[in-house]
């Protein structure tokens, strides 16, 4: 019930927003609990996904807002509202391509795994019948409940919370997008933790857009087409990731 009224909530704020502003102004439907790709420092919403569509805002000639909502209405945001785009870090699926089009990958931010560093985990199969820790509704969370169970995944409204969790031995491991991973390792800069490559699967990020605005759809992939060939997602990479994740 409670994801329902946060879903119900989003799309009202999305429907109400979009009667306000003028037909050319693209909504950017996010959860800004998601650095280094969307985060708020100060009254500001920032970071990797930030920059990028305003790269591609810059190139397109269209002016956009940022409305903040729950991580998994962002989808449905963007399936009832033609003006809306999804950017949160999406990871492009088949589930989710059956209510929106994606543009091309932007980033391939492959899963690993967080363990203490006295655990001897190595693979995922070790991980079975053991708790692990997820960002509710990202990918993580469907490749934690086909390793361990559904009954064994510990989900929360952020990575950072799960984590944290992890870090107190109130559960076994995390599972997390990479670059999210080396962010959260980075700032948190705790020894008794390690990340740990498993062999999980690529997991491109794509912006979310809805499937009546095919010519928003086309903007944006003739931009990120120019910003790849300009070497801006190297740019990026040095930016937020230090220049170890840069987009293939």
């Amino acid at each position: 019930m409670k994801k329902f009224v946060a879903i119900l909530a989003a799309l009202i704020m999305a429907l109400s927003c979009t009667a306000a502003l003028a037909d050319d102004v693209v909504i950017v439907a996010t959860n800004p609990e998601y650095p280094p790709f969307e985060y708020v420092e100060g009254d500001a919403t920032i970071g990797y996904d930030i920059d990028m569509f305003d790269a591609i805002a810059k190139k397109a000639g269209f002016e956009y807002v940022i409305e903040p909502m729950a991580f998994d209405a962002v989808v449905s945001a963007v399936a009832t509202n033609p003006n809306t785009v999804g950017l949160s870090g999406i990871s492009i699926t088949d589930e989710r391509k059956m209510s929106v089009n994606f543009s091309e990958g932007y980033i391939n931010a492959g899963l690993v795994v967080i363990v203490k560093a006295d655990s001897d985990y190595e693979t995922a199969d070790q991980l079975a019948g053991k708790m692990i820790g997820v960002q509710q509704g990202t990918t993580s969370d469907f490749a934690a409940e086909e390793i361990t169970g559904m009954d064994n995944v510990a989900r929360f409204n952020t990575f950072l919370n799960a984590v944290m969790e992890l870090s107190q031995g109130k559960i076994d491991a995390v599972i997390i997008d990479k670059p999210v991973g080396q962010a959260i390792m980075a700032s948190l800069n705790d020894p008794t933790l390690v990340m740990v490559d498993m062999g999980l699967q690529a997991d491109w990020y794509g912006i979310a857009v809805n499937k009546d605005n095919p010519e928003l759809l086309e903007k944006i992939n003739t931009a990120l087409a120019e910003l790849e060939a300009e070497g801006f997602f190297d740019e990026l990479a040095v930016k937020y990731f230090g220049g170890e994740e840069a987009a293939e």
